[in-house]
């Protein structure tokens, strides 16, 4: 029996290797079953720039752009928004929440796998998540990136606190042991423990706020819920690793408004072939990101950064000239050839 993956890559190469109309019908197949309005967000972060130099795959203000592009011709009131994305900055999903909600008053994000850190705190900006047993959130906590040696370096601001703390305790139980601490402490700026505590502080009333404001907007326990809930997403004491998986039975179990596609299995079907759609276009185009709508709006960046508002993403014909930037190609097999290796029980 052939997978959905076998049939969609067929259908696509039998409509000339045209992976926009093929990703499009999908899309609209989606917002038709719904009946709502429907735009993706995605990112090919989860075997990134497989010969695609640049990157673009956080979310940061330029998708504040890309968010206006593609809802400014849309009626509302209700948007789902389908998100796969690694996450980014706090103060984009601040700038791209308020942007939505000055035109939609219903917002459902559909997490068909993964959305994490500033991904998973847009998604709790939502009137309702749309999740199954792939979906992933994860914490929200804040990762702090500095320079060091002239790398760049990433920590989570709760970890840089707890240090300094673990340091000031023990350098006044035993003074010999500054020296050793100075080594680590001289790399970090006076104004780092501060920022830190912003960070976590903003990560935290963000998401209390929306879920507040939107999710629980009718709920007389809301504030409460909001605040118990946001705390949880931005614990990494309870989370040890920012990349811990919250799945879709956390959610529901912390009372996040879930819609289990599990119970609707054409939403869960349309919804998925969505994503294999979108995943192979990754795998054959330069595409790095794509925010599209229903209507076909779409705004695609290339790995090297390059933005077209079309849809010239498909390979060049032999012999045809090129159709966009040539990018060089990975020294070893590209993710849709490690696919098939796999198939075959090779690596």
């Amino acid at each position: 029996m052939a997978t959905r993956w076998s049939a969609i890559s067929n259908e696509i190469k039998a409509a000339g290797n045209s992976y926009d109309a093929v990703r499009r019908g999908y899309l609209k197949a989606l917002s038709d079953y719904t009946g709502r309005e429907t735009v993706i967000y995605v990112v090919d972060f989860l075997e990134p720039h497989h010969g695609k130099p640049g990157s673009g795959t956080m979310l940061d203000l330029s998708d504040k752009v890309r968010f206006e592009e593609v809802t400014r011709g849309l009626k509302g009131p209700a948007l789902d928004i389908v998100i796969e994305s690694p996450g980014g900055y706090a103060e984009a999903a601040e700038s791209i929440v308020r942007l939505l909600r000055s035109r939609f008053a219903d917002i459902r994000f559909i997490v068909p796998n993964v959305a994490k850190s500033a991904a998973t705190m847009l998604a709790l900006s939502g009137n309702a998540l749309v999740m199954d047993v792939k979906s992933e959130l994860g914490p929200t906590d804040p990762q702090m990136v500095f320079r060091r040696e002239g790398a760049s370096l990433m920590s989570p601001a709760q970890a840089i606190l707890d240090q300094f703390q673990k340091a000031g305790k023990e350098i006044v139980g035993n003074p010999g042991l500054l020296p050793a601490w100075m080594p680590i402490l001289n790399h970090y700026a006076p104004s780092l423990l501060t920022e830190c505590e912003n960070q976590l502080k903003l990560a935290h009333d963000l998401v209390a706020e929306w879920l507040e404001k939107y999710m629980f907007a009718a709920d007389p326990n809301g504030k409460t819920k909001a605040e118990t809930i946001s705390s949880f997403f931005a614990d990494s004491h309870q989370h040890l690793s920012h990349g811990r998986s919250i799945d879709m039975v956390q959610a529901k179990d912390l009372g996040l408004a879930v819609l289990d596609m599990s119970t609707d299995p054409e939403l869960n079907g349309r919804v998925w072939d969505l994503y294999l759609a979108i995943s192979i276009t990754f795998d054959n185009t330069p595409a790095v990101k794509i925010v599209e709508n229903d209507l076909g709006d779409c705004v695609v960046l290339l790995g090297r950064q390059m933005e077209i508002p079309v849809a010239a993403l498909q390979p060049t014909p032999p012999g045809s000239g090129p159709q966009h930037p040539v990018l060089p190609l990975p020294a070893g097999p590209n993710r849709g050839q490690r696919r098939q290796m796999e198939r075959h029980g090779r690596r």
